[in-house]
């Protein structure tokens, strides 16, 4: 008899893979694969395991899925930052400390001052391009983590010292983000105690900063920054809004604003480089002096954004995608990572996502988060982050002379250029 025609099986040799692990070994496993095939393995789940669980952690594939957890801050919630952040508003869920001080910051990051956030941005990047030795420069420490560090330092008003400054940065990074508990980094407990120490050291130089430029206000010689204008407003006892509060909230700008501008600038050139037909565009575009540069930054990025993922807690029993074939009980207390890269590749909403195109609108991409917490620098980073890629790619000769080294680590720490 004639064999019936059947449908084949569609390959799936990650989630097979998986299949066959003990369960205490799929996160460490699916870890590997975020990091050395995001966009396969989250193809994969977003096509036949789209609300994937392991015994850590619960991975979301598909963009619906992702907005959902994010749009219900009160039952996917950032509890997990708690430990690493105390009262800061980012690990703070609807509360009146996230409210207030998301306001207060708002208030003294305005759109007014984005034109002058380019020009510092494009300043500082062209003296440091231009003054390369021998026409070379290593990306990362020299150009990428130095600009957002004089932009810290002159737009947001944290004098200090240059090695501190972004060593503290980096050591609470690194402690926030990429040390939690379902990380299982041996070495968490080291990553930790730096943070902590970096954050005492940054208090004492606020202790001695902001008297100082207490007593430039007062004699009319302050400058025009965020902490200057933090400490002119004048709010009443009744917000709660003291120095604590100014402290960790401007310090909180520090510790944003280098290691994710900088990976982000390294990531979008990167991809931009290993795309010749792209590149060209790139540089026509960074040519002209105006915004049609940003799309191919956010393009570039959606390939190679800084991070594949976010996470979250559940604070209680909910059923997410309900309705729909892939409908699933969360339990209270699972750890849930919403894949952002994946939502971003997700066909559902992104047409044709395998194609880079400059065009897309930027409701397109999650580069900066979605909701209740997105990015509070969101509007400083989509001026800085272009800028400083129009000033490399404004160099006709400049060309990678080998690959970005993450030496092991979750950032970029060096990436040789020529300029010329």
């Amino acid at each position: 008899m004639p064999t019936a025609n059947k449908t084949p099986r569609p390959a799936t040799p990650y989630l097979d893979r998986l299949a066959a692990l003990a369960p205490k070994e799929r996160w460490p496993f699916a870890r590997d694969l975020v990091t050395r095939d995001p966009r396969g393995f989250f193809a994969e789940l977003r096509a036949h395991a789209p609300i994937f669980e392991t015994p850590d952690v619960t991975l979301l594939a598909k963009r619906a899925d992702v907005i959902e957890a994010l749009s219900v801050p009160k039952v996917f919630t950032v509890d997990l930052y708690r430990p690493k952040m105390g009262d800061f508003m980012l690990a703070q869920d609807e509360t009146v400390v996230n409210y207030r001080d998301k306001s207060v910051m708002r208030a003294i990051l305005t759109w007014d001052d984005l034109p002058k956030v380019r020009a510092l941005v494009g300043e500082v990047a062209d003296a440091i391009l231009a003054g390369a030795p021998d026409g070379r420069i290593e990306l990362v420490s020299q150009f990428a983590r130095i600009v957002p560090l004089r932009l810290v330092q002159r737009y947001f008003g944290i004098e200090g010292p240059d090695a501190d400054l972004l060593d503290w940065s980096y050591a609470n990074q690194m402690d926030q983000f990429n040390n939690l508990p379902y990380d299982g980094r041996p070495d968490a407990e080291a990553i930790h105690a730096a943070a902590e120490e970096s954050r005492v050291k940054l208090r004492a130089l606020f202790a001695t900063l902001i008297p100082a430029r207490i007593a430039a206000i007062k004699a009319g010689t302050a400058p025009d920054d965020s902490l200057t204008r933090i400490l002119k407003l004048s709010l009443p006892e009744s917000a709660h809004f003291g120095m604590d509060r100014v402290v960790i909230n401007v310090g909180g700008l520090l510790i944003g604003a280098i290691e994710t501008t900088a990976e982000a600038v390294v990531n979008a050139l990167a991809e931009l480089f290993a795309r010749p037909e792209v590149l060209a565009g790139a540089r026509a575009a960074a040519a002209r002096d105006d915004d049609s540069l940003d799309g191919y930054v956010w393009e570039a990025l959606r390939f190679s954004p800084i991070v594949a993922f976010m996470f979250r807690e559940a604070a209680s029993t909910y059923t997410l995608a309900k309705g729909t074939a892939r409908e699933k009980v969360i339990g209270k207390g699972t750890v849930v990572l919403p894949l952002s890269l994946s939502a971003m590749f997700d066909p559902d909403f992104v047409e044709a996502p395998e194609a880079f195109r400059p065009d897309r609108p930027f409701h397109t991409y999650l580069h900066f988060g979605y909701g209740h917490h997105e990015c509070l620098g969101r509007y400083v980073g989509a001026v800085m982050i272009p800028e400083m890629v129009r000033r490399v790619l404004k160099r006709p000769a400049a060309r990678p002379l080998g690959p970005v080294d993450m030496a092991g680590t979750p950032f970029p720490q060096s990436w040789p250029l020529a300029l010329s």
